[in-house]
C-alpha cells in the first residue's frame, strides 16, 4: 500500500479517537455536574433541615428562659413587697424610736440640772450642819481612854489655847475610820462640834495666832476647821501653790470659802483664783521670776 494512502487511513484513526475521547469527556463532566447538583440540594434540604430544628430549639429555649425570668421575676416582686413592708415598719421604729429619744434626752437634761442643784443643796446642807464643828489632829490614840471625851477635849483645849474658860462641846468622837494598829500611821482626828459658833470661830483664831500647838500630854495638835469631803479636796488642790508663796517675801494669801485663793502683792495689789493651774502660773511667771531677777 502506498504511503499516503497509510497516511490518511491513521489520521483518520486518530480524529475517530478523539472524538471519541471528547465525547466521553463531555458526558462524564454532564455526569459530575448531575452528581455535584444532586448533591449541593440534599445540602441545602439538610441546611434547611437543620435551621428549622434550630429554630424550634431556640423558640422552646427561649420560651423557657421566659418562664424562669417570669418565675424569678414574681419571686423577686413578692420579696421586695415584704422588704418594702419591713423597711415601713423599721422607719415607724425609728420615728418612734427618734421620738423617744429626744423626750429622754430632754427628760435627761431636765434630771440633770435636777441632780446638779441637788448636789449642790446636800453641799449645802452638809457644810451648814458642820458650820460649829473643827477637827484636832495629832492627838495620841488612847488619851481619852476612861474619861468622856467631850470633857477630856475641852480640857485639853483650854490648857492650849490658854481659853479662859472650858467651850461648850456638844459631842466629841474621832473619825470614823478603822483605829490604826501600826505605831507609825498617825491617830485618827478629832470632830468636835462646838455648841456655839462664837465659840468655834475663837477655837480656831486661837489656834492660828498659836501656830505650833502642844497639849499637855506632849502632843503637837493641830485645830482646823471641819470641811466637807469635797471642800477639803478643792482646797488641798492649791497645797503646792501654797507652798511656792511661802518663799515669796512680802506676799499674803489665803484660802476664801469655799475654795478661792486670794494673793495680796507686796504692793496691795490682790488677785483671787478658782484654778490652781492657773494660780500656779501667776505664782512663777510674776513673782518667784521678779524675785530672782532682782
Amino acid at each position: 500500500m502506498p504511503k499516503k494512502s497509510q497516511a490518511n487511513k491513521f489520521g483518520q484513526d486518530m480524529g475517530a479517537s478523539v472524538a471519541e475521547a471528547s465525547s466521553a469527556n463531555l458526558a462524564c463532566s454532564n455526569a459530575i455536574m448531575a452528581t455535584a447538583a444532586d448533591n449541593q440540594n440534599a445540602i441545602m434540604e439538610e441546611l434547611q433541615s437543620m435551621r428549622q430544628e434550630l429554630l424550634k430549639k431556640m423558640d422552646e429555649k427561649a420560651i423557657e428562659i421566659q418562664t424562669e425570668l417570669r418565675n424569678a421575676t414574681d419571686k423577686l416582686s413578692k420579696r421586695l413587697d415584704k422588704l418594702e413592708s419591713h423597711t415601713s415598719e423599721l422607719e415607724n421604729g425609728v420615728t418612734a424610736n427618734a421620738d423617744a429619744i429626744a423626750v429622754m434626752e430632754s427628760d435627761l437634761s431636765g434630771m440633770k440640772k435636777e441632780l446638779t442643784l441637788l448636789r449642790a443643796r446636800c453641799e449645802d446642807l452638809e457644810a451648814r450642819s458642820r458650820r460649829c464643828n473643827v477637827r484636832i489632829t495629832g492627838v495620841k490614840e488612847g488619851r481619852e481612854q476612861g474619861k468622856h471625851p467631850s470633857v477630856y477635849v475641852a480640857n485639853m483645849l483650854k490648857e492650849a489655847l490658854g481659853l479662859d474658860k472650858l467651850p461648850t462641846l456638844d459631842r466629841v468622837h474621832r473619825t470614823l475610820r478603822t483605829k490604826p494598829v501600826q505605831v507609825d500611821l498617825p491617830p485618827r482626828a478629832f470632830v468636835v462640834k462646838c455648841h456655839y459658833f462664837t465659840e468655834k470661830e475663837l477655837l480656831l483664831k486661837r489656834a492660828a495666832e498659836t501656830g505650833l500647838i502642844t497639849s499637855a500630854d506632849g502632843d503637837t495638835i493641830r485645830v482646823l476647821p471641819d470641811f466637807t469631803q469635797a471642800v477639803s479636796k478643792q482646797r488641798a488642790a492649791f497645797t503646792e501653790v501654797r507652798k511656792l508663796l511661802r518663799s515669796c517675801d512680802g506676799v499674803r494669801y489665803g484660802l476664801r470659802y469655799p475654795a478661792t485663793l486670794r494673793i495680796t502683792t507686796a504692793d496691795g495689789q490682790e488677785t483671787t483664783f478658782k484654778d490652781p493651774k492657773r494660780a500656779k502660773e501667776f505664782v512663777l511667771k510674776e513673782l518667784l521670776s521678779a524675785e530672782s531677777s532682782r
